[in-house]
């Protein structure tokens, strides 16, 4: 029990007062000897006892009077009050759940419109002068306002602008900052409001966390959950997971190629009738939308539509899907890198006009056109490496070191220090570079130029040459690929048999202890064979052996396994050059701006709903790491970003594509009031949002005190007190 007055409970010391009158006034009289008194004395005493026993229930009755009377003075209440006691102002709390499920609708609402009119509703009850804070809380909590605490209408008009994100549940954070902001008010008495569908996810995520809290608030104040959603409706949902491509080469103008979408439905119902439809820089495929009979509970549907890629350039690939109850998970959003030409740069360290098919750079070139088609997309230039100069990398995308000897001492053989210092930057600044070795690379220059003792761009530092023989050759193992590497698919069939086919015979130990390389590939010996590492911008990807005939039988199989590691590489190293990419809402947007890009720049947002003008926030280039860094951490919304130099056009900087956190839709299920208290360890007062919200929080608040309920035990007590003082004919 609480009491909002504890010091009026010292009326209760009037009690004193019926005591004295009962055992201290005594009628004052004179004593008169009377001779018949002798004879009612035996009936005064048969009499006396039930005299003395009507006095002190009387007496008893008359000291539970005041302090009832004292009681009521003090206002009890219950300390597991669903709300404060009325009439007295309050520091109130609103938390409203904006993750995307309460974008479902419930009828003709969304939940979140039920939130927003129940929150209203809860405004309209709050005694005077009680003041109010407003948070969004999705995975993080915000605080919405209002700037003035006591303006009810500020915080009115605060409701009214919350939007839905592309976020997921957890209300800890909401809880955290409810808590320290209710403490932080005048007010004796503290509220907390929670508004939100009650998914389960928002409690599991940090149940232990979330428990807690609900205990400190309890503790501190009030705590009630306004359900937003009917927890007997089931909805129909079907998510997009993802969205890839299938081609074996990289995506290029003047073609069209298949995209993969992978739905799911994350429903316990059955989804009838979806649509799905594929856009390509925001305008619709409308010829390849399909639609869908039927995907079952937890089934995971594949469904490939085609579009063709027509500019080069970072593009960005959309899937929509409609009729299903919940759009916060119906958009999926892809950057892709559409390539007009690429650029690769041979630097052959053998190069043998006389004999072509014999020089360093043959296999390697065949490989990268294998069709020998003219003006193909793929373009290599073949320069021998005591003839590359800076020049050579202008417009360049990747690098090959075919066997290349550095200069050391002969001014006319091998890489020049130029060419290498232009090559460092050029690597750092996002190209990709390729390194083969063979008996033109010496360990020492190539650690003192490459490795650790030089620019450290080197996976691992060369070591010695180790042999083998024609009839126990090194075999690259398929089981050693590195399952999260762009060569994963030499894992599986029909690649894994082409890589374990190579046979090599000469190949370079490296010194793995203390480096920070990875190793993609390895020989059955566990030798590493293929190598990276990602330096600045771009990556180094090398290969311990030769990628000719004359350290192994790399040609054995063109078709098989030089044409897919050509292609594999090319397309990896050509994705990191372009900045942007794709994320998850939440999550921070990264940009690496050149120094010629300014200092200061603006994120523009995707334009919210009924809204084409996109939203910007100004940004400024900080030097992380020795970097300069630009880092957009608001994206609480799915969409196409873009990083842009203050006052440039929305288009003009890196693209960005953000999708929803799907966390919120894996498994949608609603909590009940038991396991909420299941959860919590106490149930608290939990209101479902509708008509009769105001009426249920005025009710909550009406029983959190129990003045009246005393009241009523005062008044039938002084009733009964009146009539025993009428049977026993005593008053005072």
């Amino acid at each position: 029990m609480q009491f909002l007055a504890p010091t009026m409970l010292a009326g209760a010391a009037a009690i004193s007062i019926p005591l004295a009158l009962h055992f201290f006034y005594r009628a004052r009289h004179t004593p008169l000897p009377w001779g018949p008194m002798r004879f009612l004395k035996e009936a005064i005493e048969q009499t006396s006892r039930r005299l003395k026993f009507q006095e002190l229930i009387l007496l008893l009755l008359r000291c539970l009077a005041i302090i009832l009377i004292a009681l009521a003075i003090a206002r009890p209440g219950s300390e597991n009050a669903a709300l404060s006691n009325r009439g007295d102002a309050v520091d109130a709390v609103l938390v409203i759940d904006t993750s995307f499920s309460m974008g479902a609708r419930d009828g003709e609402k969304t939940r979140l419109e039920r939130a927003k009119e129940a929150a209203l509703a809860v405004i309209d009850t709050l005694p005077a002068n009680s003041s109010v804070q407003v948070f969004s809380c999705s995975d993080r909590a915000t605080l919405l306002g209002p700037i003035q605490k006591l303006n009810m209408d500020q915080a009115k008009q605060v409701i009214g602008t919350i939007q839905i994100t592309s976020l997921s549940s957890d209300l800890l954070p909401g809880l955290a900052e409810a808590l320290t902001t209710a403490k932080s008010g005048t007010a004796s008495a503290k509220e907390v409001y929670v508004f939100t569908d009650m998914q389960k996810e928002a409690f599991e995520r940090q149940q232990g966390g979330v428990r807690a809290k609900c205990e400190e608030i309890k503790a501190a104040g009030n705590l009630v959950f306004i359900r937003c959603g009917d927890i007997n409706r089931k909805l129909l949902n079907v998510a997009v997971e993802d969205v890839t491509w299938h081609t074996e080469s990289i995506p290029h103008t003047r073609t069209r190629i298949p995209f993969v979408i992978t739905l799911k439905n994350t429903g316990v119902e059955p989804v009838k009738g979806l649509k799905v439809s594929l856009e390509l820089d925001g305008k619709a495929v409308e010829k390849d939308a399909v639609q869908i009979d039927q995907i079952d509970p937890d089934q995971t549907f594949p469904v490939t539509l085609t579009g063709s890629l027509e500019k080069a350039g970072v593009s960005v690939v959309g899937v929509r899907i409609e009729n299903n109850d919940l759009p916060g998970d119906d958009v999926f959003f892809k950057t892709i890198l559409v390539r007009d030409k690429v650029r690769v740069l041979l630097v052959n360290g053998t190069p043998k006009p006389e004999n072509p098919t014999g020089s360093g750079d043959h296999f390697v070139r065949t490989a990268l056109n294998p069709g020998k088609i003219p003006d193909y997309y793929i373009e290599s230039e073949s320069v021998a490496a005591n003839e590359a100069s800076p020049k050579n990398l202008d417009g360049t995308d990747i690098v090959y070191l075919l066997n290349a000897s550095i200069r050391d001492t002969d001014p006319i053989a091998g890489m020049s220090a130029d060419f290498l210092a232009e090559l460092d930057k050029f690597v750092k600044n996002g190209g990709g570079l390729v390194i083969s070795c063979g008996d033109q690379v010496s360990s020492d220059l190539y650690n003192k130029t490459f490795g650790s003792a030089g620019t450290k761009v080197l996976p691992f530092d060369l070591a010695t040459i180790l042999n083998a023989t024609e009839t126990s050759p090194f075999h690259p193992a398929a089981d050693s690929v590195e399952e999260a590497s762009f060569l994963s698919k030499f894992r599986v069939s029909p690649y894994s048999q082409s890589l374990q086919a190579v046979s090599l015979f000469r190949m370079f130990s490296v010194t793995e202890a203390g480096a920070n390389g990875r190793v993609l590939v390895r020989t059955t010996s566990g030798l590493p064979y293929i190598t990276s590492k990602v330096v600045g911008a771009g990556e180094v990807i090398m290969i311990t052996s030769s990628l000719d005939e004359s350290w192994g039988n790399f040609s054995s199989d063109p078709g098989s396994f030089q044409v897919p590691l050509a292609v594999f590489t090319v397309t990896h190293l050509t994705s990191r050059k372009v900045a942007g990419g794709t994320s998850t809402a939440g999550n921070p947007l990264v940009y690496y701006p050149p120094a010629e890009a300014g200092s200061v720049f603006e994120v523009v947002m995707p334009a919210p709903p009924k809204d084409k003008l996109r939203p910007r926030v100004k940004l400024e280039a900080l030097d992380v790491g020795g970097k300069r860094t630009v880092t957009a951490t608001d994206t609480q919304l799915a969409g196409i970003y873009h990083i842009v130099p203050v006052g440039k056009g929305d288009d003009s900087g890196p693209v960005f594509t953000v999708n929803p956190d799907l966390r919120e839709s894996v498994k949608l299920a609603s909590a009940t009031d038991d396991d909420v208290e299941s959860w919590l360890g106490f149930r608290p007062a939990i209101v479902q949002a509708g008509a009769g919200t105001d009426s249920a929080v005025t009710q909550l608040r009406t029983r959190s005190e129990w003045t009246e309920y005393v009241l009523v035990a005062l008044l039938v007590l002084l009733v009964a007190e009146a009539a025993w003082a009428w049977v026993c004919g005593r008053a005072w």
